[in-house]
């Protein structure tokens, strides 16, 4: 299940900033991650571009550098955010009470040990709001929006759908070809021409039948059971790649 996570790298030293930009390029693919990183080589020039846009989850900010320095900087982004993740990164270990004060994630010393820097990203992402993806589907004149996440299994009944989550049950009328496009692939299969399951759902899967932690048994085509299976080993094992 890829994901999405959004870092600044900010330091003076332009070796650095390409070191960095390295190990978290390497950690994203290793982990399956969309990631989207820019530089930035003081601590004003990263301020101007926060302000306008508060859209990074993580922060690796060098502590000592001309001008602005990144405790003081750090400072100011928690007067306003208190939820991108910081990680400090500074050549000398004396600023250490500082990264509590502003709640930092982890203090890196140069040069950056590969491996640590993966294990603060990796507390980083765990600690990363991920955004709900959604349905918008009408039922009997009214929108209702469902959260992808809470569907466990789709039904079909001729162009009719029944959508089953967690709290409710929506019928609206729909092609099942039609539902499949719009959900996620990586957290859906259709398993039978009439049914669309919920992979996190998913207890066990059998030859002809699967079965819901709920102990719901959905039925399998024999055309459908390789791609189902498949798709159920490949979700969990992404679950294990990000742990």
């Amino acid at each position: 299940m890829p994901d999405i996570i959004n870092i600044a790298i900010v330091d003076d030293e332009e070796v650095q900033v390409q070191l960095l930009t390295k190990y978290v390029e390497n950690w994203a693919c290793k982990k399956n991650i969309k990631l989207i990183v820019d530089s930035f080589y003081s601590g004003e020039s990263f301020e101007f571009s926060w302000s306008m846009d508060k859209r990074y989850d993580v922060l690796l900010l060098d502590i000592q550098m001309p001008g602005l320095n990144g405790v003081e900087l750090a400072k100011k982004i928690r007067e306003e955010d208190q939820i991108i993740n910081i990680i400090f990164i500074t050549a000398i270990p004396d600023y250490i009470g500082e990264g509590y004060n502003v709640e930092a994630i982890n203090y890196l010393i140069k040069p950056i040990d590969e491996k640590k820097l993966y294990e603060c990203l990796d507390r980083a992402f765990e600690k990363t709001p991920k955004e709900e993806k959604v349905l918008l589907v009408e039922e009997q004149g009214e929108i209702h929006r469902i959260v992808q996440g809470d569907i466990l299994y789709i039904e079909s009944f001729g162009h009719n759908l029944e959508i089953n989550t967690i709290d409710e049950r929506y019928n609206i009328r729909k092609n099942i070809g039609n539902m499949e496009k719009e959900l996620d692939d990586k957290d859906f299969v259709r398993c039978h021409r009439s049914y669309i399951v919920g992979l996190r759902y998913v207890k066990r899967i059998g030859k002809n039948e699967l079965e819901l932690d709920n102990g719901i048994i959905i039925p399998v085509s024999r055309r459908q059971y390789a791609k189902t299976n498949r798709a159920f080993i490949e979700y969990y094992r992404g679950d294990m790649d990000r742990e």
